[in-house]
């Protein structure tokens, strides 16, 4: 089986939320904070904003700030990961030329798509005019909700396309597509990882894939747990894998409402609001449950706030 390069993108790549204050406004200073605690807690990278940071949420002026403020803080510390997904070709240029003056060092997008999906020439088409409009590596987001693209599909963009190098792969059976996804691509591909929380991190490593990009909050036990992978200890890995279960279930069901739930609990933000539309507010219950469960990992959660 071919596996990919291990340079230069490879461990935890954190998706920090987007925070906002009460009333739904940016909460700028929440925001620095989610930054510095996602660099500080170990994770490898910064990505953002993506799906985990609510990019969908956020107005184009928002979207810039974030940029802004996100290679502001990050500095050179690791590398970083400009979400520009967009509702149309030129919308998602424009935000990857803006990130790109910003200082990112590489962008990542799903093929636009609204009412319809794009067919396989639009999504061609996209990708070489992104790759004609920046100077810097691409991550192609294979998501199940937007368009997904086959194994065969990724592969064909790799090799014809100059910047498009980099995978996000999260559709329904990522793991197997990205396998076959290896033998298709060659040295055209020069990274894969994962998404959906980590759910799958050891089997993605075992299968040469190069990290994993979730919502940073649990970001000190991720980057833990691939530290241990890379170290050899498969065991201690799985030890903290099988720890982390309860609550990969809560985020399967609460996304968003749960990562800031526990920002929120580790002094990182002061509010979990999310925007509206679709806001669901955790129930008593809900929070009793999160008491049990984050006082079952305490000490693997060793970032603490100061």
């Amino acid at each position: 089986m071919t596996t990919q390069s291990s340079e230069p993108y490879r461990g935890i790549y954190g998706i920090p939320a987007t925070p906002f204050n009460e009333d739904e406004s940016l909460d700028t200073r929440s925001l620095e904070s989610v930054l510095e605690f996602s660099v500080d807690n170990g994770c490898h990278g910064i990505v953002m904003p993506v799906m985990a940071s609510e990019y969908q949420a956020l107005t184009d002026t928002e979207r810039r700030t974030v940029f802004d403020i996100t290679t502001k803080v990050v500095g050179n510390r690791v590398p970083t990961v400009a979400g520009v997904s967009g509702i149309s070709n030129i919308h998602s240029i424009e935000l990857a030329k803006y990130a790109e003056g910003a200082g990112f060092d590489s962008v990542i997008a799903m093929p636009p798509f609204n009412i319809s999906r794009p067919s396989t020439g639009e999504v061609l088409n996209f990708f070489e005019k992104l790759s004609d409009a920046v100077n810097l590596p691409i991550w192609i987001q294979n998501h199940s909700l937007g368009a997904p693209l086959s194994a065969k599909q990724l592969a064909e963009l790799c090799e014809n396309i100059e910047n498009v190098s980099y995978i996000k792969e999260e559709t329904v059976f990522a793991a197997q597509l990205t396998t076959e996804l290896f033998d298709h691509a060659g040295d055209s591909l020069k990274g894969v990882m994962g998404g959906m929380g980590c759910k799958f991190l050891i089997s993605e490593f075992n299968r040469g894939m190069a990290g994993n990009m979730p919502a940073s909050h649990f970001g000190d036990i991720h980057s833990k747990m691939w530290n241990l992978l890379e170290d050899g200890d498969e065991a201690g890995a799985r030890e903290i894998h099988t720890r982390m279960a309860p609550l990969n279930n809560y985020e399967s069901l609460y996304g968003m409402r749960a990562f800031k739930e526990i920002l929120y609990r580790r002094g990182v933000i002061t509010s979990t609001t999310t925007r509206s539309p679709g806001k669901k507010d955790l129930d008593k219950f809900d929070l009793a449950e999160y008491d049990t469960l984050l006082d079952s990992i305490e000490d693997l959660m060793t970032w603490k706030a100061s």
